[in-house]
Order: structure tokens, then sequence, then C-alpha cells
């Protein structure tokens, strides 16, 4: 196979994090690196080892590399030479702002100091493709061996104890899961995650300065674009799921928008947000999606663009051929957002969720009866039907106080509820949500005639939105069927 078509392979054949891709290659001729080289300034000529971030470097980027790097260095295989982290075009400004107080202490070179005809073992974390590596991607094929590590692929981990970290390594590596997993808060993270940063945190990780450097903080440049972006927001509910884009214009690249992003989500209380940010530069679209939007992957939907990156976070540089043939920025997130509703499949109505088997109470019950049904199906609540037809709802309180007042044997249609709020069978998914979240905790279904279908709780929204792998207890109120008491 040609050297370009395997390098293109490794690139592509991410495999798990105890593995890596090896593709050992003869060294160079003199002629193809004077070829492909660009004059450098200030080169430190000697043997090395490099692990290339990505271009625009993130957290989760940097603390993968700055990894590879330690563990290049207690491997004998490697240790041989010194193994440097060089990222091939900036970094966002949270790692910026890191970097200007830690770089130092850290094996990070730049990328004009490095001569690619030095490097012996060449690493790449966190790309798929090899365009994410910018200018350094000519040195794929001047490496003599080239190592492809993806955290984001499963594996199994070894921990060790007796592993000595650098106290900044300590600071990285947290900081980098940390940024990968929203602080644990992504749907993503794993045990396994969370069992790294405690390791961590055994071996001496500083919260402080987690908590110091590992928040991004927007710029005034990127407030600015947070204004216009704010303003001009459009948004619309599809499907139950909320959709809006937006498209800004900056002078120049602005780096971190995806904090932006990100607080743009949250202000706008939206499901999936895209943003197309024109730049004399070019134009690049960034989406974020929370997990109720269980259906969209914005990472189908940025590779239709050259993009990449999670299900729940993605982004893509448009290319000009792209950009050419859509127009205006405006049209690019058009197409973009069409893709993410062709993700969205019809909303679930009411019939589809409800739990149909529904313990009852016969508007002549007593009282006493009702308390008996309450206590044997652990019940709060129990709708009262007469011939099928809903007739109230009675709930434990209701029935503690007639007790107290001495009415045990007073029947429960003089005690019960009838200010009842129900929905039909094809109530949409939309609607119910907004009914349980912000009045009641469970509501009926019926036919116009009364007939009781169901009933539709908190638990079947939580089970729906699959927040939870587990099974979940059923409701505590108006619950399944069993005996429905006397009548």
């Amino acid at each position: 196979m040609p050297r370009t078509r395997r390098v293109a392979a490794a690139l592509l054949a991410i495999t798990q994090t105890a593995g890596g891709f090896l593709a050992p290659r003869p060294k160079c001729s003199t002629a193809l690196r004077a070829a492909t080289q660009e004059p450098v300034a200030e080169i430190t000529a000697e043997p090395c080892n490099v692990v290339l971030t990505t271009t625009n470097c993130d957290f989760d980027s940097l603390a993968a590399a700055c990894a590879l790097a330690s563990l290049w260095g207690r491997d004998p295989e490697f240790s041989l030479v010194p193994a440097r982290v060089v990222m091939p075009r900036g970094a966002v400004p949270v790692v910026q702002r890191f970097l200007a107080y830690h770089k130092h202490v850290l094996p990070v070179r730049g990328f004009k100091t490095i001569d690619g005809s030095d490097i012996e073992a060449l690493g790449v974390v966190d790309a798929r493709r090899a365009a994410r590596l910018g200018r350094s991607k000519r040195w794929l094929s001047l490496a003599q061996s080239l190592h492809v590590y993806d955290h984001h692929v499963g594996g199994e981990g070894e921990e060790s104890e007796s592993l000595g970290l650098h106290a900044t390594e300590v600071v990285v590596e947290p900081v980098g899961i940390r940024a990968d997993t929203g602080g644990l808060a992504y749907e993503t993270t794993t045990a396994r995650d969370a069992d790294a940063l405690a390791w961590l945190l055994r071996k001496g990780a500083s919260q402080a300065a987690i908590a110091e450097f590992g928040v991004e903080r927007i710029s005034g440049d990127q407030r600015k674009i947070l204004a216009t972006a704010l303003r001009t927001v459009e948004s619309r509910l599809y499907r139950g799921v909320g959709v809006a884009t937006v498209a800004v214009r900056s002078k120049g690249y602005v780096p971190g928008l995806a904090a932006v992003v990100e607080e743009l989500l949250e202000l706008t209380a939206a499901d999936v947000l895209i943003m197309a940010c024109e730049h004399q530069n070019g134009l690049d679209l960034i989406g974020r999606a929370r997990p109720g939007a269980a259906t969209v992957d914005l990472r189908t939907v940025m590779s239709k663009f050259g993009g990449g990156g999670h299900a729940r976070a993605a982004a893509a540089a448009v290319p000009e051929n792209d950009r050419k043939a859509m127009g205006a920025p405006r049209n690019v997130l058009d197409v973009a957002r069409e893709y993410v509703l062709g993700q969205i499949p019809a909303e679930p109505t009411a019939a589809a969720i409800m739990t149909s088997a529904v313990v009852t109470l016969k508007d002549d019950a007593t009282i006493a009866d009702a308390r008996r049904l309450l206590n044997a199906h652990s019940l709060k609540a129990t709708a009262v039907d007469a011939k099928g037809r809903l007739r109230g709802v009675l709930k434990m309180s209701d029935v503690s106080k007639a007790e107290k007042a001495g009415r045990q044997n007073d029947k429960v249609k003089g005690v019960m509820r009838t200010q009842v709020t129900t929905v039909s069978r094809d109530t949409p998914l939309a609607r119910l949500e907004e009914i349980l979240v912000t009045t009641v905790g469970r509501v009926p279904v019926v036919e116009d005639d009364g007939r009781l279908l169901g009933i539709v709780t908190r638990t079947d929204l939580l089970r729906l939105r699959n927040y939870y792998g587990g099974e979940l207890p059923r409701p505590s109120a108006l619950g399944v069927s069993g005996e429905a008491g006397p009548g």
C-alpha cells in the first residue's frame, strides 16, 4: 500500500486506548523532507518523539497528549529520546490561560522548534482525520513510526498505585477529565471516568487548581457575540424538541466559541442549538444538544460539513466549496438544521406512553375501603370511577382528613376531588410534559365521554427520556391495577 494510503488508513483505524496504531516506516529521503518541510526558525536539532494535539487544542486533547508523552517517558522502547507535545495551531482560551502558568513545567514545544526529520515516534491523540492536525500533518510521512490514540474509544486501562506523577501532570489530567465529561455530568460519562478522577485525587490532584483553571471564562469578544446571538437567535418546537439556530459574524477568528454556544443553550432553554460564525478565515458551525434530544446526533450532522465531535457536542469548519454552493451563512445553517430535524422522530402521544392498567376506586366505596386500597398498593392517590367513567381523584391526605372527622363510613364521592386535569389519547408529549412538570405529577387519559383509558406520570416521562438505564419504580400514585375495591 502506498505511504499516503497507509497514513490515511492509520488515521481512520482508531484503536482502543490500551492499543494504538503502529506503522513502522523507513527514514524518508532528504529530497522528500526538503519538499515537505517549510523553513523553520529556532530549530532545536535533536532526535525526539512528538505527540500532536488537534488544532485549536482543548483541555481533553492537551491532557491526552501529556499523558501519552508521560507514558512514553517511562517506556524503555520510547524513553531513549525526549517526548514533546506540540499544538499544531493554537488553543482555546481556557487552555491558553492554563499554559500561561504551567507551560514551563509541561513537555510542550512550539511547532517551529521541531524539525520533522528528527521525529522518531509520532503520536496523535483526539483526532480521527488528518485535517485536524493542521500544518503538522506533513510529519505523518516523516516519522519513523505513527501511533494513533483516541481516548473516546472504550478500553480497559490499568491502575498503578506505584506510578509516580509530576505535580503538574496531576493538574492537567483531572482538568482534562473535567472538560471531556462536563465535570462528570455528560451522559457519556462512565464509572471509569470517575475512577480515573478519584485515582488522580489520591495522587494529589489540586481541587483549587482544577477550580481555578478548569472553568472557561468568556472573553470580551465572546460576550459581544453572545449579546448579538441572544438578539437574533431563532427557535422552533419540532415534534416536541426545541431547535434553535443563530448566525453571527466577527471581524476575525474568535477562539472558544463553544463556550458561547453552551451559554446560549442554557439561556434559550433549547434542546438543540447550532451557531454559524462567519469570519475572515471562513465559516464555523458549532452545535450543542441536551440529553433530552435523545435521537439527535450532532457528530453525524457536522460530518456532512467535514467536521466531527460527540453526539451532543460537535463542530465543523465549513469547506470553501460547500460555502460557495450554499451561499450565505444562513443557508448553510438552514441545511444543518434540516439534518437535525430529520433525526427527530414523530412525537409520542399519551396513548403511546400511558399506563393503561390503573388502580381505581368505585365512587360508592367508603373511606375505610379507600384506606385499605391505598395501603395495599402503596399509593398516594387513586382515580375514582363509576361505570368506567372518571369521576374524580382521591388523595391519601383526603382520606386522613375524613378519618380525623370520624367519617370512615362515608362514601368517597363526598370527599373526592372532582376538578381533575385530564388529557386525551392524542395529547402530544410536549403538552404532557408541560402539565406534569408545572402542575400535577399525574394526569388521567380519558375519552370524550369520560371513560378512563390510563394514566401518565412523571415516571413515564423519565422512562421515555431514558434518563436512567435500569427499571424505574412504578408510580406511587394512580399506579398499576390490582384489586379495585368494592363496588
